[in-house]
């Protein structure tokens, strides 16, 4: 018996342990969630991909009004009279 147990010690191998700690709720603690609670979750979760869309479509709006400031800087004292004169009156406003 001796015999086997040298003969296996010259082909042990080395192995690597890696230590867990558990950072959530064990199951049957006071503090675990809700079902409906984790339901809210995956749903608030899933609803990634149409926060992304949004956020594309306000960025596109904003990059637009970002321009149409910027060409609005450049107008001349003529251009900028007239314009305010149409969208004045465009608004149903009485002529100066």
């Amino acid at each position: 018996m001796n015999g086997d147990r040298r003969g296996r010690h010259s082909h042990l191998r080395s192995i690597e342990v890696m230590k867990v700690t558990q950072t959530g709720h064990r199951p049957g603690d006071e503090t675990d969630r809700p079902t409906a609670e984790i339901a809210r979750l995956f749903d608030v979760a899933g609803r990634q991909d149409e926060a992304i869309r949004l956020l594309d479509g306000g960025m596109t709006r904003l990059h637009e009004v970002q321009q149409a400031k910027a060409e609005l800087k450049g107008l001349t004292a003529r251009e900028l009279r007239e314009a305010l004169e149409f969208r004045r009156q465009s608004l149903g406003g009485e002529p100066a």
